[in-house]
């Protein structure tokens, strides 16, 4: 049990949150803190992290937390990222291109807060930070992240960025796993450019929230909230020729348990070792998503349909593949339940504790995040 000192060091401890000041992920954890008694968090933009090459971290104190929050949809910082990484072709808001430049940049941000964290230590200043810049890139890598969680992903295969030989390899992979697979970007999230490719009898479908816009000859992809089904093989055609030299991932789908006849999956958040949180994305879609008009599941239907247990051994893969990453504090977990074998790791998400309104035992995530002793950190 926690001192009465120990308590008041949390609460009167500085909290900063490397993320986009304007986003309502920065707004409501710093409403979290406050609603705790807390200082109010302050936030440093990633725009400032990467023009002053990391500098601005230096107005951190001593024993400050630092907690590490996504960049945002700001074009001009993913365009900072991109140029941080290598490339020189930037995207308009929501258009999925150059996300191999994006990871770049972010493994060099990161970096940058890597080597700031290396220069207090030794300076004998103690740093208090909840993600391991490090972990968060392997996150970022659904290649990286899925060498970890052997055994308990499905079959995937890296794809060659070169589009015919991509094309071969992905039909080739659907072949072998009854003409059903997913192809992802190997470094996207929040299911920006993820597609669920069917074929049988040499008929093609491909379901994506993607909308394409032609001009000319040019073709541009862009995130959409809405899941659309491509059927015309010149529409897959051009999709996959804009996404395959990206990089990307090939996924064996997985025959998912149901709801109410609705495909889920769960998200999971596991907080210091411990996967209170967890929430049902129900969909009548392949893709699951939340922001994409999908529901939030009923826990006591899932508990109902699947039995506690395999709940359980949900929770107990997610706290497993969080352990994988035993410096970084929290992270968000979506796990596959297939209808009758064991469950499966689909992601580790670096940002993937935003879920407004989410509790147990009568707490948020963040109010959850914002109270791990601090203790753990040291």
């Amino acid at each position: 049990m926690q001192s009465d000192a120990e308590k008041r060091s949390r609460i009167d401890r500085e909290c900063w949150v490397i993320g986009d000041p304007e986003s309502r992920r920065v707004q409501d954890f710093q409403r979290s803190a406050i609603g705790l008694g807390m200082r109010v968090p302050n936030c440093l933009d990633w725009n400032d992290l990467i023009a002053s090459e990391g500098r601005c971290l230096e107005q951190i104190p001593p024993l400050a937390r630092v907690r590490i929050d996504s960049f945002g949809q700001r074009c001009e910082t993913i365009a900072s990222l991109i140029e941080l990484g290598g490339g020189d072709v930037f995207p308009k808001r929501g258009q999925v291109l150059s996300l191999d430049h994006q990871y770049q940049g972010i493994v060099r941000a990161m970096e940058m807060v890597e080597c700031w964290r290396c220069r207090r230590l030794e300076s004998k200043h103690d740093v208090i930070i909840d993600q391991v810049p490090g972990d968060l890139a392997v996150m970022f890598d659904k290649w990286a992240t899925h060498q970890l969680m052997l055994p308990y992903r499905p079959k995937t295969v890296l794809l060659p960025t070169e589009i015919d030989a991509a094309g071969q390899a992905i039909q080739s992979f659907a072949d072998c796993c009854g003409g059903r697979v997913f192809v992802k970007p190997r470094y996207a999230s929040s299911a920006s450019g993820v597609c669920c490719y069917r074929t049988q009898r040499g008929r093609q479908q491909l379901i994506a929230a993607i909308e394409i816009d032609r001009c000319g000859d040019d073709i541009r992809l862009f995130n959409s909230l809405r899941v659309r089904s491509f059927t015309n093989p010149a529409d897959i055609d051009a999709i996959l020729r804009v996404l395959i030299p990206q990089g990307m991932i090939a996924e064996a789908a997985v025959s998912k348990a149901r709801l109410d006849g609705e495909r889920f999956d769960l998200r999971i958040v596991v907080i210091d070792g411990k996967a209170d949180h967890l929430v049902v994305r129900q969909s009548p879609w392949p893709i699951t998503n939340l922001h994409l008009g999908n529901r939030r599941g009923d826990l006591e239907l899932l508990y109902d349909s699947v039995g506690i247990d395999r709940v359980n051994d949900c929770r107990q893969l997610a706290i497993h593949a969080a352990a994988q990453f035993p410096r970084t504090r929290y992270s968000g977990v979506d796990i596959l339940l297939p209808r009758v074998n064991p469950p499966l790791v689909c992601e580790v998400n670096a940002f993937g504790d935003f879920l407004p309104n989410l509790t147990a035992s009568g707490k948020t995530v963040y109010a959850s995040i914002l109270q791990i002793d601090a203790g753990a950190f040291v």
